[in-house]
C-alpha cells in the first residue's frame, strides 16, 4: 500500500508521552501497528485529519504501552563480547575484525579491516573492553563533533549557536535536544551507522531548535536541509535495532 504522506508526531496521554509514525494511505480503517523494537505506526484514510489520529493514540495509550514493554521484556539480549581475536566491531556502518595484541603499552587503534586492542595481559576482560570502550567514546567524540560542525554551517543564518554535544547510551532513540539549553545529545550507537546516518540524526536535531516540534514546518525545514533524509533514516532503522 502506497504511503501519502508520512510525519512523526507526540501526543501527551495519560500513560506519558507517546510518539508514533503517522501515515496516510488509501485504506478504509485506522489501522495501528507496533513493531519489535517499539516503534509504534497509525496509518489513516486519505480524508482523516491529524487530530484524530492523535485522539485514537490517546484512547490506545494503556493498550500501546503494555504491548511496548512486552516486546522489550521479551526482546532477546544482545550476546555479550568476549573481546576476543576475531570479534567484530562496527563503525561507521562496516564491520571490522578485533585484534588483540600483547603489549607493554596498552591502547586501541585501526587500520581500517581490524582494531586492534593493545594490552598488557589479553587474559584480562575488563581491562580490553574498558579500552575499547574508551576508544568507541573517543571516535564518538572526534566523529560527532566533526559532523555537527559541517551541519551546524547551515543554520548560523537562522541565529542558532553552536551547542554542546552529549553522549548517551539510548534505548529508544537516535538522538535528543535541549534548545533552550543549547544541548545535542547523540546515542552512542550511532557509531556503529553510516556516516549519512548520523548526519540525518544531527540535522534533525538542529532543526529543532527552530521548530521544537514535528510541525509540518519542522518537515519542511528537514526536507530544505536534506532532501534524501527518509532515505538515510530507513537505512538507519534497517541497519540498527534499538
Amino acid at each position: 500500500m502506497k504511503v501519502l504522506l508520512t510525519e512523526t508526531r507526540k501526543v501527551k496521554t495519560e500513560c506519558g508521552d507517546i510518539e508514533y509514525i503517522f501515515e496516510r494511505k488509501n485504506i478504509k480503517n485506522i489501522n495501528l501497528r507496533i513493531r519489535h523494537n517499539g516503534s509504534i505506526f497509525v496509518s489513516v484514510p486519505e480524508n482523516v485529519a491529524e487530530s484524530i489520529a492523535d485522539s485514537f493514540v490517546i484512547s490506545k495509550c494503556r493498550y500501546i504501552r503494555n504491548a511496548v514493554d512486552t516486546f522489550e521484556s521479551n526482546e532477546i539480549p544482545k550476546a555479550e563480547m568476549k573481546y576476543v581475536s576475531g570479534e567484530n566491531v562496527t563503525l561507521l556502518g562496516k564491520n571490522m575484525r578485533i585484534s588483540i595484541i600483547k603489549d607493554a603499552e596498552e591502547y586501541v587503534n585501526t587500520d581500517g579491516i581490524y582494531v586492534y586492542i593493545h594490552v598488557r595481559r589479553p587474559d584480562y576482560y575488563n581491562r580490553k573492553k574498558n579500552l575499547l570502550n574508551n576508544w568507541l567514546n573517543e571516535q564518538c567524540n572526534i566523529i560527532f563533533s566533526e559532523i555537527m560542525h559541517e551541519v551546524h554551517q547551515k543554520f548560523i543564518p537562522y541565529g542558532v549557536d553552536y551547542p554542546q554535544l552529549k553522549l548517551r547510551n539510548m534505548t529508544s532513540r537516535w538522538g535528543s535536544c535541549l534548545p533552550n539549553k543549547g544541548i545535542i545529545t547523540l546515542n552512542k550507537r550511532l557509531i556503529e551507522a553510516p556516516k549519512n546516518c548520523i548526519e540525518y540524526v544531527v540535522y534533525h536535531e538542529f532543526c529543532h531548535f527552530i521548530h521544537p516540534n514535528h510541525s509540518k514546518q519542522f518537515y519542511s525545514l528537514l526536507q530544505v536541509m536534506l532532501p534524501d533524509w527518509r532515505e538515510s533514516k530507513q537505512l538507519l532503522e534497517n541497519h540498527i535495532v534499538l
